[in-house]
């Protein structure tokens, strides 16, 4: 089957280019496929590079878009979970080989859930990923309790915000950080409030002594980061904290201060290095480090259970307002090579998500 379908290239100096093709095929469908006519694509940034390092996907074209939301066309034999004419929403597998910014895909039916009437394509697609990824964090690797105390790093970032609405929903204590005077206000709007709103920009005091006030001394007992500092990053000093001039990024060192007894840090990235008084500082500690990398639920099926039970919750949640999105913004295909011309979506408070009538 041939759909219209952007696809993202490297050309000379490196640099990602994205192009629409009018005539992408789409993998076979298989016993267990689905395809899917496509009415809304979330646009995340592009993620591929691990993939790339491990031979596992092309590095000269990859198709584009994870997060889709639309209507089943056509079921294999064996497919059970969904009907034609069903409305499901769902990612893409890091693997795939089927486009989500499509007018078509095709992905298994264990990668997508039923899709609540009351909700809107848009809102699906724009939210989905975001959710998958702070649940995975706070449930699955934080496994937060009730009257635990969070430390959400970037906080107004779209995965951001959904950690700290699933964590208020789980009864936890939230601590954001942010980095600008729109994301301060953001931050300040929420309801239930937001324990404490660190602007990095202007604090005087260190960022362990506002997580030890905040905790009566004993400390956090999580820290979801997006990023710590890296040696020969540009530091400067605000207050007792060391961050980096651009990216208002704390230290490793500050990072694990933070943390409570049995505390678990959540980390996005891949080659964290920690030093030899950082690791004994995390021993004393008995604290843990566990790595973020939500694609792995679909590169394996050993926990296909608990990812369904995800993508369920995730749907049911949101027919019932429990959570909701930040700023989404609707686009058409021809805005997606203006979003992306630099590598980078509209600004930290807006997620898009392109409509693909």
């Amino acid at each position: 089957m041939q759909t219209r379908a952007v696809v993202v290239r490297k050309d000379e100096r490196g640099q990602r280019v994205y192009e629409l093709r009018e005539s992408f095929e789409c993998p076979p469908l298989d016993e267990n496929s689905i395809a899917v006519k496509v009415k809304a694509c979330g646009l995340s940034p592009h993620c591929n590079k691990i993939l790339e390092d491990f031979n596992l996907i092309s590095r000269k074209e990859q198709p584009f878009g994870r997060e889709i939301s639309g209507i089943v066309t056509n079921v294999g034999s064996a497919v059970t979970r969904v009907s034609i004419g069903d409305e499901v929403a769902g990612l893409l597998p890091l693997d795939s080989t089927s486009a989500g910014c499509a007018n078509f895909c095709v992905l298994s039916q264990y990668d997508v859930a039923r899709k609540p009437e009351k909700v809107d394509h848009i809102d699906a697609a724009g939210c989905i990923g975001d959710v998958v990824k702070a649940y995975t964090a706070l449930y699955y690797q934080a496994r937060v309790c009730g009257g635990e105390t969070i430390l959400i790093f970037n906080g107004a970032s779209s995965s951001g915000v959904m950690a700290i609405q699933l964590a208020h929903i789980w009864g936890a204590k939230v601590l954001a950080t942010a980095s600008s005077e729109e994301e301060v206000i953001y931050l300040q709007s929420f309801q239930p409030p937001i324990a404490n709103v660190i602007d990095l920009r202007t604090t005087k005091k260190s960022l362990v002594d506002i997580c030890m006030d905040e905790t009566g001394g004993l400390g956090v007992d999580c820290v979801i980061d997006n990023g710590v500092l890296r040696q020969g990053d540009d530091v400067k000093i605000q207050g007792d904290i060391s961050l980096t001039v651009t990216n208002l990024l704390p230290s490793k060192h500050d990072v694990i201060s933070c943390l409570a007894v049995a505390g678990r840090w959540i980390t996005s990235l891949q080659d964290l290095q920690l030093d030899p008084p950082d690791s004994q500082m995390l021993y004393l500690k008995g604290a843990s480090v566990n790595f973020l990398f939500e694609y792995s639920w679909t590169l394996s099926r050993g926990q296909q259970g608990r990812y369904l039970h995800i993508l369920c919750d995730i749907m049911d949640k949101l027919s019932n307002s429990v959570i909701s999105q930040l700023f989404i913004i609707p686009c058409h295909w021809k805005m997606l090579a203006t979003l992306y011309r630099s590598n980078c979506l509209i600004t930290q408070l807006e997620k898009s998500s392109l409509g693909c009538e």
